[in-house]
């Protein structure tokens, strides 16, 4: 297999390539795209290449014509999917069908039995491994902070310190975040912070809990004074500003791929 590597242009997941797996001559252009996000670039390249050896097989056993692929990713993700599919589309004249929903759905539909080709998650790959419901090890794709949300030129809140972060919660009249009883993770990540700062009943009384939404609209629109979810998920709302989470609450989410 031949291997092209070019930059696209620049976005908030800060470091987008496509990779392109073309397969011997007269046979089918085989394709994936990928994004990534991380410093250590050599072990990232080797990662990369492996899921994309592994999806250039998976489209082989299909017809000479062009492949269908069925892609199952998390909210968290799409993103940066939604950028990536119509590029992987008109490269390869393959055709991508994406299915958005919680992590943790989506991974019981695995479990399940039910067939995807990709998938795309932000963790608990060891019982789809253990189950034999994924090929290989799942490949590190982007990652991204867990913060909030305020509406864009407000005063930004006091979260250098955990005491200061439970100051700013406790003084919101409203928040708004990811129902984690369906497997979001940022509402799963906020549920924990939360529980140990001890103030787990006092903010459930006055948070909206929802799904399947980017939480930030919510505060531009004005009916939250604050939104939890992931900071590729918050900068992608005009009119929202980021805040991030104390040092001991800043947690990395990293999306990884595999396939069936």
């Amino acid at each position: 297999y031949s291997i092209t590597l070019r930059k696209t242009v620049d976005s908030p997941m800060r470091l987008p390539c496509i990779l392109t797996l073309a397969s011997k001559p007269l046979a089918p252009v085989r394709s994936a795209v990928v994004f990534w996000l991380t410093d250590d670039r050599g072990r990232q390249m080797k990662r990369l290449l492996s899921l994309c050896a592994a999806l250039a097989a998976l489209v082989a056993v299909g017809s000479a014509g062009a492949a269908e692929l069925d892609v199952w990713s998390s909210y968290g993700a799409s993103l940066f999917v939604a950028e990536l599919v119509p590029q992987f589309e008109h490269t390869t004249h393959n055709k991508v069908t994406v299915t958005y929903g919680k992590a943790g759905i989506i991974r019981t539909r695995i479990l399940d039995g039910e067939a995807f080709d990709l998938t795309i998650l932000p963790a608990g790959w060891e019982t789809l491994q253990t189950d034999g419901k994924i090929a290989g090890s799942p490949v590190s794709i982007a990652h991204t902070d867990l913060g909030m949300a305020i509406r864009a030129g407000a005063p930004t809140p006091d979260t250098s310190s955990v005491d200061g972060l439970k100051r700013t919660l406790l003084a919101a009249k409203s928040i708004v975040y990811t129902d984690p009883k369906v497997g979001g993770i940022s509402g799963t990540l906020f549920e924990g912070v939360i529980s140990h700062l001890g103030i787990a009943g006092e903010i459930h009384k006055k948070s909206k809990l929802v799904t399947g939404v980017l939480t930030a609209q919510f505060v531009v629109k004005g009916e939250a004074d604050l939104a939890v979810q992931l900071a590729g998920q918050i900068l992608a709302v005009p009119g929202a500003q980021f805040v991030p989470m104390p040092p001991q609450f800043q947690t990395s989410v990293v999306f990884s791929g595999a396939i069936s």
